[in-house]
């Protein structure tokens, strides 16, 4: 019996490393069956996977946000609990107010350049399947163990980006261009938010 747990775990975590190589791979038959077959994205499952997807998505960028200004920083280490405290307070508000900047921008081109008509379950549908596939930024997590160049932020960014193109054409089957030039719109608008936040004292 034990035998026969091993060999499914051991199918099942074939199955889902296979999933995650196609997922990289940008495969949009991977992210079908992500999408609608594991999380069961457009049923009532995917009100509460939702929050708590923009939750970690906040935390992450916060995380982004927080290296890009150490790697601007001169490495100053004698600062204070509270100017910690502020510096978390206020990397944490420039996450936030950039993800409202990218939602916003996302909703709006889904809008009036997919011509989408406005319902608010299907609005729902496209940003968690967008968060969903901003997995790429776990990988950020590797640099509180390894050193890695500011470039890696930008790469990363990148996957973000291309990976945010094959979710969007998946859940709205609309052309590449259309959800190429959404997706760069939405990404640009919060990285000029985040530059714009960065430099203003």
């Amino acid at each position: 019996m034990e035998l026969v747990h091993f060999m499914l775990a051991g199918r099942f975590g074939g199955l889902m490393r296979i999933i995650l190589i196609d997922l990289i791979l940008h495969k949009t038959r991977a992210y079908r069956h992500l999408l609608f077959n594991k999380l069961h994205i457009g049923s009532s499952l995917d009100k509460g996977i939702l929050c708590q997807f923009i939750l970690m998505h906040i935390v992450l960028d916060a995380f982004r946000i927080s290296v890009s200004k150490n790697n601007k920083a001169d490495g100053d280490s004698s600062r204070s609990t509270l100017s910690t405290i502020c510096n978390c307070s206020e990397v944490l508000g420039d996450a936030l107010l950039g993800n409202i900047i990218f939602t916003a921008m996302l909703l709006l081109g889904v809008r009036y350049i997919l011509k989408f008509s406005f319902d608010i379950t299907r609005y729902r549908q496209i940003l968690l399947a967008i968060i969903i596939s901003s997995y790429f930024k776990l990988f950020l997590l590797t640099m509180m163990v390894w050193e890695f160049p500011s470039s890696a932020i930008f790469i990363v960014e990148a996957f973000v980006l291309s990976s945010n193109v094959v979710a969007l054409r998946v859940v709205t089957r609309f052309p590449k261009a259309h959800c190429v030039g959404v997706c760069f719109m939405a990404h640009a608008a919060k990285h000029l938010t985040e530059r714009w936040l960065m430099w203003t004292p």
